[in-house]
């Protein structure tokens, strides 16, 4: 009777010793499990917020698709009305590309000119000028001439600066 108490006391011992270890193994098996869970979690966030990111762009290219339709279909179809179009167009594109010369291109710009101010007080005003012409004349050293088609009719505006000694003698707005 005793071997069998001492047999029991043993058996119960070895499964109690074989449900702990399975036990620990079951926790670390349920911390991979859970950490793996939270893992594809966040990348299922990533995902959906790049998947948001992404229907804005396609959005966005296609409102500019919309927009390039609506264009193309403005342009007239006839040859003469289409090159006359296309002129303007180029007017305005070379405009748009003078007025972001500089100050130059405004008016209360060369309303601040005035004579007897330097060639560095002119530049500071005006901005660079498109061309920088010596003189033969002997009462004018040089001449900042600001060139561009500032209204979009195709013909180039000019306003000079001339200097004398380096400061100002005469000057002509392109708005005038």
């Amino acid at each position: 009777m005793k071997v069998i108490i001492v047999k029991i006391l043993l058996s119960t011992s070895i499964l109690a010793a074989q449900n702990n270890v399975s036990n620990a193994e079951l926790s670390k098996k349920l911390d991979l499990i859970l950490q793996t869970v939270q893992d594809l979690d966040e990348r299922v966030t990533k995902l959906e917020s790049a998947n948001v990111e992404v229907r804005k762009e396609v959005e966005q290219v296609a409102k500019s698709a919309e927009e390039a339709k609506k264009t193309s279909n403005s342009i007239p179809e006839v040859p003469e009305e289409k090159k006359s179009f296309l002129q303007k167009l180029g007017n305005q594109l070379k405009t748009q590309q003078t007025l972001d010369r500089g100050p130059w291109t405004k008016r209360e710009s060369w309303r601040e000119i005035r004579k007897n101010i330097s060639a560095f007080q002119v530049r500071k005003i005006l901005g660079n000028p498109t061309k920088i012409k010596k003189s033969i004349n002997p009462r004018i050293d040089q001449t900042f001439q600001y060139i561009g088609d500032l209204n979009a009719d195709g013909v180039m505006d000019k306003g000079t600066v001339s200097f004398h000694r380096d400061r100002v003698i005469d000057f002509d707005s392109p708005f005038d």
